[in-house]
């Protein structure tokens, strides 16, 4: 999925479902930039991967892709690095 400010740039977060949606940057806290959804629910950017000049109150452009499956070794490591707060 791609994150693209109204300007320009693109970040990687989760979202569950497909296609096109809009969001709102709500705030930033700890390193993490918190996009409210138009459809509802929350995405956690980490800050330093908005697009410039990005900031609480900017609209972005949501974009969900496939990149692939996991295989359960790479799932599984994943899940590791998260639980010992590690970002994406």
């Amino acid at each position: 999925m791609a994150v693209t400010c109204a300007h320009k740039g693109a970040v990687t977060c989760a979202h569950k479902g497909g296609g096109d949606m809009r969001g709102m940057i709500d705030r930033v806290e700890d390193g993490l930039a918190v996009i409210l959804l138009e459809e509802g629910g929350r995405a956690y950017i980490p800050a330093a991967q908005l697009p410039p000049g990005a900031k609480p109150g900017t609209l972005l452009s949501v974009r969900l892709e496939v990149e692939g499956d996991a295989d359960p070794t790479e799932a599984a490591a994943l899940i590791e690095h998260l639980r010992h707060g590690g970002h994406l």
